[in-house]
């Protein structure tokens, strides 16, 4: 028995001490966004409140080269368990990367300035001077992709590349004829520069066909009177081109973390926005990635009882250690049957060994001598009875038998 006590508790202290870390949740977690202002870093913020009813700490970090985003996950070392893509992304390249799923479409738009007049095609800009995000930006990716197909490229057309907010502010100071950006179509900055009257919002009406040419951009429509009905502005249906938004996470996040933070994306994202119907996002269809596994019971069944009544800590305790903890139980209480029906075996072979010993007892009283039979019994039955150690009347007979024998 008490082999069997230092073994489970051998056992218990190794498990305590290879997985109680990944049973509590991190100190802090971490969400990568892109620029500030932009609509990684909203969806950042409000889902980083969220978190925090959750009595989860939570810090968001800003980079303005938004297709690295991912590489943080990839590291280990960053700390980073939460970040954003709206590109093309190869699975594998990224095998410790998952997707949360997929919460907006971000329209790629275009701005002109007044009276420089409207191309009838993106071949148009080719000659021109254009501003956009930074080069390791989505917008910049996804404008590159776009202007290829027209033969628009930097060997025959002027890029530029600023700070998100200053390659707005120099297209409105006229520095540039157009200018790219790739966001949430209710961001404060589309807005801003759809009010501008120096500039216009460009309606790209091969959109379906770029997006039948480019797998991760798809067709959108702005319609007419969208951001004011008044006005009304815009003024016409803008036909527009966008990514969609995918929320992507380490593989091994915490549950109590991913579970707070798909409440947090349904509650953020489950209404309508102005390029796409209420219940459209979010949605684990067209994710980049394969769909981490805890995301999509979650979809069927919603945040389990543990993690939606429990604190973070405690849930994750319970949900590590609860299977290791039936086991104990179910090991403990098998151990018990055992030495039950070891206790009945026991007594039952005790009780035929005391039978037959009185029964050769009362031959050898009576001049019998034990045959070869008797004395191989007799020397089966001496260790079991020795080693019980608990009939006298068996041991008397025993030594009785013994000269005999």
């Amino acid at each position: 028995m008490s082999v069997l006590v230092l073994v489970v508790l051998a056992a218990l202290w190794w498990a305590a001490a290879g997985n109680l870390g990944r049973a509590l949740p991190p100190e802090q977690v971490v969400i990568q966004a892109g620029p500030r202002g932009g609509s990684f870093d909203t969806h950042a913020r409000l889902y980083a409140s969220h978190l925090a009813a959750q009595r989860l700490r939570v810090e968001v970090r800003n980079q303005d080269d938004s297709l690295r985003i991912i590489d943080k996950l990839d590291n280990a070392a960053t700390g980073v368990q939460v970040g954003f893509t709206a590109q093309r992304v190869d699975p594998a390249r990224h095998p410790n990367v998952t997707s949360a799923g997929v919460v907006e479409l971000q329209p790629l738009f275009l701005f002109l300035r007044r009276g420089w007049g409207e191309p009838p095609t993106l071949a148009g800009l080719a000659g021109r001077r254009l501003v956009m995000p930074l080069e390791g930006s989505a917008t910049a990716q996804a404008t590159h992709d776009v202007l290829a197909r027209y033969e628009v490229t930097p060997q025959n057309t002027a890029f530029a590349y600023r700070q998100m907010n200053e390659a707005a502010a120099a297209l409105q100071r006229g520095e540039f004829d157009a200018g790219f950006f790739m966001l949430a179509p209710d961001n404060a900055l589309v807005r801003g520069l759809a009010e501008d009257p120096g500039l216009i919002m460009y309606s790209i009406n091969d959109s379906l066909g770029i997006a039948r040419n480019i797998d991760y951009l798809k067709p959108a429509t702005l319609v007419r009177g969208s951001f004011d009905l008044k006005a009304p502005l815009p003024a016409r249906d803008i036909l527009l081109i966008g990514a969609t938004e995918n929320v992507v996470v380490r593989d091994d996040i915490h549950p109590a973390v991913l579970y707070a933070l798909l409440q947090a994306m349904n509650d953020v994202h489950k209404g309508q926005t102005l390029v796409s119907d209420a219940g459209v996002y979010p949605r684990q269809a067209g994710a980049a990635l394969p769909v981490h596994p805890l995301a999509v019971e979650w979809a069927k069944s919603g945040t389990p009882w543990l993690f939606a009544h429990l604190p973070p800590s405690l849930a994750g305790l319970v949900d590590a250690y609860w299977g290791p903890a039936l086991a104990l139980l179910a090991l403990v209480s098998a151990f018990g049957t055992l030495q039950s029906l070891n206790g009945f075996i026991d007594a039952a072979v005790l009780g035929v060994a005391l039978q037959w010993l009185g029964w050769l007892q009362r031959r050898v009283e009576r001049g019998v001598r034990p045959g070869w039979l008797g004395r191989m019994m007799f020397r089966l039955v001496e260790p079991v009875i020795v080693r019980e150690g608990r009939e006298q009347i068996a041991r008397d007979r025993l030594e009785r038998l013994r000269p005999h024998m």
